[in-house]
């Protein structure tokens, strides 16, 4: 999968064909509200490829029906995701394979606009792995395809969950859901700090 963005806009879509340096890409989604970029006007993809995230120049160069052709501009480069807040912990969490129909039932241990950490009774991912997410924030809840940047066995035996860290990249309305359950989640743990010292 991949992650262009245009006009601020970035969404999840996927490569419908790659020729030398063209590549072709279906259109955005009418709700996105994406306009069609101008005949040479550039456009950024990203992908995760873990440990790394990387992103390459595009510039448009037709369409084909609802397809856009996008022609590779240089060599994809390594970038570094800015630095999310992170903060929750103890939210339900439901993980599956991508091609799985079976929910496995998780445990948040923090939550980010690009990131989930969480616990599992029994490992059933390895890094790599293209996941599925749905997580339950307050009284609302999203769900969101990503991929298993880490597993970590329990240290103990006495331990009875391991470790699953998720990559993702969230829709704008996601991203800003997030935003406001972690800074509720902070107020509260400010006032929840505040009081134990009174």
């Amino acid at each position: 999968m991949i992650n262009p963005e245009v006009q601020g806009t970035e969404w999840e879509t996927r490569v419908d064909d790659l020729e030398d340096d063209i590549l072709l890409m279906p259109s955005p989604a009418p709700e996105l509200e994406v306009g069609t970029p101008a005949v040479g006007a550039q456009i950024a993809i990203a992908w995760n490829r873990p440990p790394h995230r990387y992103r390459v120049r595009t510039e448009m160069v037709g369409t084909i029906g609802e397809r856009w052709r996008l022609r590779i501009l240089g060599e994809p480069e390594p970038v570094t995701r800015r630095t999310f807040f992170r903060g929750g912990g103890g939210e339900a969490a439901l993980l599956r394979h991508e091609e799985d129909t079976q929910w496995q039932v998780a445990s948040v241990h923090d939550i980010s606009e690009a990131a989930l950490r969480c616990a599992v009774d029994e490992l059933q991912f390895v890094e790599g792995d293209p996941i599925h997410a749905r997580v339950t924030l307050g009284d609302g809840h999203f769900e969101v395809s990503g991929t298993v940047l880490l597993t970590r066995e329990a240290d103990k035996p006495t331990e009875e969950t391991a470790e699953v860290v998720i990559l993702y990249t969230l829709s704008e309305s996601q991203a800003q859901q997030v935003r406001r359950y972690l800074l509720e989640w902070q107020l509260a743990e400010r006032r929840r700090a505040s009081a134990d010292d009174d």
